[in-house]
């Protein structure tokens, strides 16, 4: 009987998490499912369960108030020992611009970068010497450049980045292999009403990818691709010109 591969993916009730998750659901994979909305986890988990003939364990939390060790204690006694890791919430907020209240700033910052890095660092030990073991981190074509729109979550997502990096070079010894996305607009509820300037991918297309590419040493890539060209020359721009762009 073939080894059942089992992943956890933090921020799975909806947008890309929930993509991914049913992607790797239907490809046979037991999950344990993250996100701050209990019933709509609740229901996410319970449809995938149905559908796919699968487990699904979930647990609502708070990523503002991580608690990685009843993470770890949860995900042990539902599923077992997992295999793959999926940091993929994000959140923003349109006053992210010079002067934001404190809740906010702290928001941003737990979410998009502190809780991905304790939540990482608590399973380390348990995927670093597991040959099917991925670690997946979702980051942001915002973090390319420093600018007034976007600052702290930028910020955020840039330092999630780096971390990653990190744990590229540390695993490279290991048999866990690490993947990071610098990724461009989704349809999402994020972006729902926005005027975008560059086309949306979907989230559905966006989770096959992220999965058909589980497995390698990518380290961190474009998606889609051609959002490099354009972050490239962002961060190439004259100072001069850069100043003056409402960004």
């Amino acid at each position: 009987k073939a080894r059942i591969v089992k992943s956890i993916v933090i921020g799975a009730s909806a947008g890309l998490g929930r993509a991914i998750a049913e992607v790797l659901a239907a490809r046979g994979h037991d999950l344990f499912l993250v996100s701050s909305t209990e019933k709509d986890l609740a229901a996410v988990a319970a449809d995938l369960a149905i559908r796919f003939d699968i487990q699904v364990g979930f647990q609502a939390m708070d990523l503002a108030k991580t608690d990685p060790g009843l993470l770890q204690s949860e995900v042990t006694k539902t599923i077992g020992a997992p295999d793959n890791l999926f940091y993929v919430a994000g959140v923003s907020f349109s006053e992210d611009r010079g002067a934001i209240p404190d809740d906010v700033a702290i928001r941003l910052l737990a979410v998009n970068f502190t809780a991905g890095v304790r939540i990482v660092n608590g399973f380390l030990e348990t995927l670093a010497d597991n040959p099917a073991a991925n670690i997946v981190g979702i980051g942001s074509v915002a973090a390319c450049r420093g600018r007034r729109g976007n600052s702290v979550y930028g910020s955020a997502k840039r330092g999630l980045e780096f971390y990653f990096e990190t744990l590229r070079h540390y695993l490279a010894p290991h048999a866990c292999r690490v993947q990071f996305y610098r990724l461009g607009y989704l349809h999402t509820r994020m972006t729902l009403g926005q005027k975008l300037p560059f086309p949306a991918m979907q989230p559905e297309d966006a989770a096959r990818k992220i999965c058909d590419n589980l497995g390698r040493d990518s380290g961190a890539v474009h998606l889609p691709r051609w959002w490099f060209g354009i972050t490239s020359l962002l961060r190439k721009t004259p100072w001069v010109i850069f100043r003056r762009l409402d960004i």
